[in-house]
C-alpha cells in the first residue's frame, strides 16, 4: 500500500463514505419542501468537502486539514438529512430532529475560521498564534451552544412549530457572545494569514493567495448572509454557490494544483468586479437623472441609461484591466508592456523580426525556448533566422491564440500558434509557472506572423539562388564537356587531315596539284586556329591548372600590358571558372572601350571570400547597363551568391571588384 491508494485511509474513506450515503437520503426528504438549489446543492456541498478531505489525506496523511474537513463533510450531511426530516412534522421526533439541525448548521459555519487558521500547512501561523486554533473551536462551540439552548434560534427555517422546544431563558446572551467569538476568530483567523503571507514566499505564496481570493468573496456575501439570508433570494443563491468553493478551493491550494493560475483567477475577479461596479454607477446615476427629467416611468429613462452605462465602462475596460494587471498580474503586465514595445519599434523599423526569439525567451524568463516558423509545404520548418533543416520547430491550434499540444520534448511543452487558421510557428518552452505564455503569444502573434513571412522570402531567395547557381554549374560542365570534345575530337581530326595532306603534298612534288594543296592545308590551318580560339572561350583547359596560371595565360593573350597579383589558393571548381569569365570580360571591355595604357589584375582571399580586381587607366565612365556585359557577369555572380562592384569616373579609369564566397 502507498500513500496514494485509498485503503490506506480507512478513516476518510469511511466517512467519505458515508456522507455519501447521508447526502443522497436526504435528497428526497427535502425535495418540494425548500427551494431546489437548497436540495442539490447542499448535500453536493457536504460530499466535496468530504472528497476534499480524503484527497489531501491521500497525498498528506498527517494533514490535520484533510481529516477536519472529512468531518466537516458528514456534519453538513447529517444536518441536511435532520432538516429533511423535520420539514414532516407529522413524523416521529419530527420536533427534536428539528432542534437537532438547528444547532447543527453553525458547527460547518463556525469550523471555517479554525479552516483559516489552520491553512496551508495544518499548523497556526507561528508560536504568536499558536493560541488560534483552540480560541476558533472554543468561538465555534459557543455559538454551537447558544443556537442550542437560546431562544434567539427561534426563527429559524428548521422549526415547524413555536420555535426552540428546548430553549432556555437567559441562555439568548450566550448566543450573542457566540456570534461575536465567531466573528472574531474569523477577522483574526485572516490577520493570520495575512502575517502567512508577508513572510511566505514562491509556492505557499500562491497557496495563500487563493485562499485570500475565496476570503474576499466571502466577506462580501457572508455578512450579507448573516443580515438577510433568509428574507433575500439573491443573498441565498450567492452563499449556496459560495459555500461549495471553499472545499474545492482548499484542496487545489493544498495539494497545489495549477496554482500558476491564481493570478489569473484574482485578476479577473477584480476586473469583472470594478467593471460590475463601474456598470451599476453609471446605469444608475444616468437613470437618476433622465428620471428627473423625464418622469420614472419613461421607457427611454432605461434605454437611456444602458447605452450611457457602455459608453462610460466599454472605454474604461482596457484601462481597469492594466491597473488590475499592473498590481495583481505584474509579469504578465510587464511582459505585455514589453511585447507592444516591440511591435510598436518593428512598425517604425527600429527593431528586426530577427530579434523575436530573444524577446520570448526574456519576457517568458526562459532561455531555452525555441521558436520555429513553419513555412508553407516546408518540413522540417524553418528557424526564425531562415531556413534550417536541424532545430526544431512549434504550433497551436486556434484562430489567434496559441494552444499547447499536450506533447513534451525532454519535458519541454510545444505550442502552436496560428492567426486567422493559418499555422505560424511552433514554440517549444518550459511548463509555464505563472508566466502569462498565451497572453504573449497572443499578442506577440503579428510579430510572429511577419517572421514568418521574411523566413519565406529567405527561403525563396535561397532556392532561387540554388537554382541559379545550378544552371551556372551546369553550363560550366557543358562548357568543359564541349572544350574537351573540341580539343579531342574535331580538332584532333583536323590536324590529322592537315598532316595527311602535307604528306600528299610532298610526294606530288612540283606538280600543279601541290600548289592547289598548299593552299587546303593552310584552310585547315586556319579552322584549327579558330577551333582553339572557340575552345579557350568555351572552357580554357588552363583552368584545371589552377586560378593563378589561367589568368596568366589569359593576360598573356590580351594586347595591353596586364600585371598580374594572384595567389588565391586552392578554390572550388564553379568559383574558378565564374573569376576565369569575369576577368576574360573585364580585360575585353578594357581593350574595346577603356583606351587604357596598363592593366592590374588581382585575385586573392579575404574573411573566406575571393576577391578578384581588375583596375585600369582608361578614360572611365563604363556603366553596368551600357551594353558592355556587365549585366551577365553581375548574373554569373549573383548566381554563386557574390557581389560585384563597379567604380568608373569620368577620365579615372575603371575599377571591377568581384567578391565570391568559396568554401575552401
Amino acid at each position: 500500500m502507498t500513500g496514494h491508494d485509498v485503503r490506506a485511509h480507512p478513516l476518510p474513506v469511511a466517512l467519505l463514505v458515508l456522507t455519501c450515503a447521508v447526502a443522497v437520503a436526504s435528497v428526497p426528504l427535502s425535495a418540494g419542501r425548500e427551494p431546489v438549489i437548497d436540495t442539490a446543492l447542499y448535500p453536493l456541498n457536504a460530499v466535496a468537502l468530504g472528497a476534499a478531505g480524503l484527497l489531501i489525506r491521500m497525498r498528506l496523511p498527517r494533514h490535520r486539514v484533510g481529516l477536519l474537513l472529512a468531518g466537516l463533510g458528514l456534519v453538513g450531511a447529517l444536518v441536511e438529512l435532520l432538516e429533511g426530516y423535520g420539514y414532516h412534522d407529522t413524523w416521529p421526533g419530527a420536533l427534536s430532529v428539528q432542534w437537532g439541525a438547528a444547532w447543527g448548521s453553525p458547527v460547518g459555519a463556525g469550523s471555517t475560521a479554525t479552516l483559516l487558521a489552520l491553512f496551508p500547512d495544518g499548523r497556526a501561523a507561528g508560536r504568536r498564534w499558536r493560541w488560534l486554533p483552540p480560541f476558533t473551536i472554543g468561538a465555534t462551540a459557543t455559538l454551537v451552544l447558544g443556537a442550542a439552548l437560546s431562544h434567539a434560534n427561534d426563527d429559524s427555517y428548521a422549526f415547524t412549530t413555536d420555535g426552540n422546544p428546548y430553549a432556555v431563558d437567559g441562555f439568548d446572551i450566550l448566543f450573542h457572545i457566540g456570534e461575536l467569538a465567531f466573528a472574531a476568530s474569523i477577522v483574526l483567523s485572516i490577520a493570520s494569514l495575512v502575517g502567512r503571507f508577508r513572510r511566505a514566499g514562491g509556492m505557499e505564496r500562491q497557496q495563500l493567495k487563493l485562499i485570500f481570493w475565496f476570503a474576499c468573496l466571502l466577506a462580501v456575501v457572508g455578512p450579507a448572509a448573516a443580515v438577510s439570508y433568509h428574507s433575500n433570494v439573491v443573498v441565498q443563491v450567492a452563499i449556496t454557490l459560495l459555500v461549495p468553493l471553499l472545499p474545492v478551493t482548499i484542496c487545489v491550494a493544498i495539494l497545489r494544483y495549477r496554482l500558476y493560475d491564481v493570478d489569473v483567477l484574482i485578476a479577473r475577479t477584480i476586473a469583472y468586479a470594478a467593471l460590475t461596479a463601474l456598470l451599476a454607477v453609471a446605469w444608475g446615476v444616468t437613470a437618476l437623472v433622465l428620471g428627473a427629467l423625464l418622469g420614472g416611468g419613461s421607457a427611454w429613462v432605461t434605454a437611456g441609461a444602458t447605452i450611457a452605462a457602455a459608453a462610460v465602462v466599454l472605454p474604461l475596460r482596457r484601462r481597469v484591466q492594466d491597473g488590475v494587471d499592473r498590481a495583481f498580474r505584474r509579469a504578465r503586465h510587464h511582459a505585455l508592456a514589453r511585447v507592444d514595445a516591440y511591435l510598436e519599434d518593428l512598425r517604425a523599423g527600429r527593431a528586426s523580426a530577427d530579434e523575436l526569439e530573444g524577446l520570448l525567451r526574456d519576457v517568458l524568463r526562459d532561455p531555452a525556448l525555441t521558436l520555429r516558423l513553419l513555412l508553407p509545404g516546408q518540413s522540417p520548418p524553418a528557424s526564425v533566422d531562415g531556413p534550417s533543416a536541424d532545430r526544431p520547430s512549434v504550433d497551436g491550434p486556434s484562430a489567434d491564440r496559441p494552444s499547447t499540444d499536450g506533447s513534451s520534448v525532454d519535458g519541454r511543452v510545444r505550442t502552436l500558434v496560428e492567426r486567422s487558421g493559418v499555422a505560424l510557428a511552433e514554440v517549444t518552452h518550459a511548463v509555464p509557472e505563472g508566466e502569462p505564455l498565451a497572453d504573449v503569444l497572443s499578442r506577440a502573434g503579428l510579430a510572429i506572423e511577419i517572421a514568418r513571412l521574411q523566413a519565406e522570402v529567405r527561403h525563396r531567395l535561397a532556392e532561387v539562388e540554388a537554382s541559379r547557381a545550378r544552371i551556372v554549374a551546369a553550363a560550366h560542365d557543358e562548357r568543359r564537356r564541349l572544350g574537351r570534345d573540341l580539343h579531342d575530337g574535331a580538332q584532333q581530326r583536323l590536324v590529322s587531315a592537315g598532316l595527311a595532306l602535307r604528306h600528299v603534298q610532298h610526294q606530288l612534288g612540283d606538280q600543279p596539284a601541290a600548289s592547289d594543296l598548299e593552299t587546303v592545308v593552310t584552310e585547315i590551318g586556319g579552322a584549327i586556329q579558330d577551333l582553339r580560339e572557340l575552345a579557350h572561350g568555351i572552357r580554357p583547359a588552363r583552368l584545371d591548372d589552377g586560378l593563378e596560371l589561367a589568368l596568366r595565360e589569359l593576360a598573356g593573350r590580351t594586347p595591353l600590358p596586364v600585371r598580374v597579383a594572384a595567389a588565391p589558393g586552392p578554390l572550388p571548381d564553379a568559383v574558378v571558372a565564374a573569376a576565369y569569365y569575369v576577368a576574360a570580360e573585364a580585360l575585353t571591355n578594357v581593350v574595346k572601350h577603356a583606351v587604357a595604357n596598363t592593366v592590374e589584375l588581382r585575385a586573392d582571399r579575404e574573411d573566406g571570400e575571393l576577391v578578384l580586381s581588375v583596375r585600369d587607366d582608361g578614360v572611365g565612365g563604363a556603366e553596368p547597363g551600357a551594353g558592355s556585359g556587365l549585366r551577365g557577369l553581375a548574373d554569373r555572380v549573383g548566381a554563386l551568391g557574390g557581389r560585384l562592384r563597379l567604380e568608373s569616373p569620368a577620365g579615372a579609369g575603371t575599377t571591377l571588384t568581384v567578391r565570391l564566397p568559396c568554401a575552401s
